[in-house]
This record gives structure tokens, sequence and C-alpha cells, in this order.
């Protein structure tokens, strides 16, 4: 009896295994949906590398967060992807989390136009310290401190920014046809309401969307790549989200990947290559 449950357990396995390869196998079948060749700032080492007990390595999809570039989800994109726009500003504002995520899929542009008007508002931010501080509404070390959390931020931010969502991926692929541009990944989405916008004012309330998660932010790191990463100097400053400019940790981008993006838009590493030198991999 034992042996039989033992049998139809190693069965068991053995059909998990033979789905996930086929799938594997289904995903890398013809040209990728996607190629790119991105750095640490965008695939940034999990916090679990350091972890002597932790044989697994990884890498996180680190996709710039900045607000200023989130404005093109707003309410007709979240009717466009399912959401009772109209229902839920008629409501009561509590009513918007009780709706519940949605599956979409997003549209993430790599060192495009999002990074350039992120990189230029830095550059303003930093040419108008000067005329903060004369005006007394910045201390000279609080400028100091704004211009190199700035500079940092140019460093080392990712250059990866969610720019579209829909759910069709044909139609995205169609308008966004660059593939060592644009990424189209799997996502949950969810409505939010922006209560500034509703607080003492007589207007219905102004909904938007939020990506509550990418479907794969994990890429599993191929084990003839372990030895590269292993040897990196010093340790990451550059962690999933906003990195916080800190003065004790240089900004230094120490390796680029090659990830291709498969027919189930599920990525897989290539290549791994680290920089030489001073070479840090800013544009």
């Amino acid at each position: 009896m034992n042996r039989r449950y033992l049998y139809g357990a190693l069965a068991l396995v053995i059909l998990v295994n033979a789905v996930v390869l086929a799938g594997v196998v289904r995903n890398r079948i013809g040209a990728p949906d996607a190629l790119l060749t991105l750095t640490e700032r965008e695939l940034p080492l999990t916090s679990t590398f350091y972890r002597r007990e932790n044989s697994g390595v990884s890498l996180w999809l680190n996709v710039n967060s900045d607000i200023e570039e989130r404005t093109w989800f707003d309410e007709q994109k979240l009717a466009e992807l399912g959401f009772s726009v109209g229902r839920v500003k008629d409501s009561d504002s509590r009513d918007v989390y009780r709706v519940l995520p949605k599956e979409a899929l997003v549209v993430l542009e790599y060192n495009g136009e999002a990074w350039q008007r992120f990189r230029l508002r830095q550059l303003e931010e930093i040419a108008a310290l000067p005329l903060k501080q004369r005006q007394g509404q910045l201390t000279a070390e609080a400028a100091a401190r704004q211009k190199q959390e700035k500079l940092f931020q140019l460093t080392v931010a990712s250059r990866l920014f969610a720019v579209d969502a829909g759910l069709d991926a044909v139609d995205l692929r169609r308008r966004y046809a660059d593939k060592g541009r644009y990424i189209i990944l799997p996502s949950q989405v969810r409505m939010q309401v922006d209560w500034r916008a509703s607080e003492g004012s007589n207007s219905k309330k102004r909904l938007y969307g939020q990506i509550q998660g990418i479907m794969v932010e994990r890429i599993h790191v191929p084990l003839q790549f372990h030895a590269s990463l292993k040897s990196l100097p010093g340790k990451t400053c550059i962690h999933p989200g906003y990195t916080h400019y800190n003065p004790k940790t240089p900004a230094m981008v120490r390796y680029q990947v090659v990830v291709a993006f498969g027919q189930r838009l599920e990525p897989w590493i290539k290549t791994i290559e680290k920089f030489g030198g001073d070479q840090q991999g800013a544009k």
C-alpha cells in the first residue's frame, strides 16, 4: 500500500515537471516577443542573494515608480480595462476599495521618452536649487543634499517605465512594435481615488489606475551565470522601487543582462556581462 502511494507521488512530480518543461519550450519557440539589454538599474539582485543559505539566484524586474509618468492611467483607461468607472464615481468613495483588481497587459518602455522626461525634470530641479537657496527656501546643506540625491537618481534609477495597458497583446504589440524597447507583461491593476481632487469640491471624485504588481517580477538566473554575479565588487546600492541616496554607498552599476520575453510573455536570461573599469551603463 505504501509503495503504491510512493509511486503515485513520483508520477505526480514527473507530470508536474513535464507540464512546466512543456510550457518553457512553448515560450521559447520562434522569435521572442521582446529582446532587450537591461542593466543592474532595471534588474537588480534580489535581497536574498547575499544570504549564505540561499542557493538560488534571481533578478528583480525594477519598474520606475515615478508618479509623474502615470498620468496615462486615467478614467478612460480604467474603463477600457473593464472597470465600472461611472458606477464608482456616483457611489460612496469607500466603494472603490470593494472593487477587485483585474488582470491586464502592461507595456513597459525602456530608455525612451518617459525616461527622458524624468531625466529632464531632475536636471531642471537641480538648476532651480541655487535660486531656492538664495530665497531662503533651502539651506546650503539641504540644497547640496538634494543635488546629490537627484544626481544619484540619474545614475541608478531604473529607465523602465509603464506607459500603457490593454487587454489585447496583438494590438499592443502592433502599437508598440519596437521589441528592443517595449515589453508587454501580464499584470494586476486596480482602481484608486485621487482624494486631493475630491476634497472641498462639488464635482465627482477623480479615479485613476494603479499597477498592483507585475505577474513575473523575478527572473531566474541560470547556474552558468552565478559565478559572474558572485564575483561582483561590493554590494548593490540599487533596490526595487526607489533607491535612496546614501553618501556611504557609491552609485555603481555593475552588469548588463540580455533578456528575452517569449511567446507566453515569460522572460529568460540569455547572457550576463559585467561592466569593466568605470563603465556603469549610465545614459
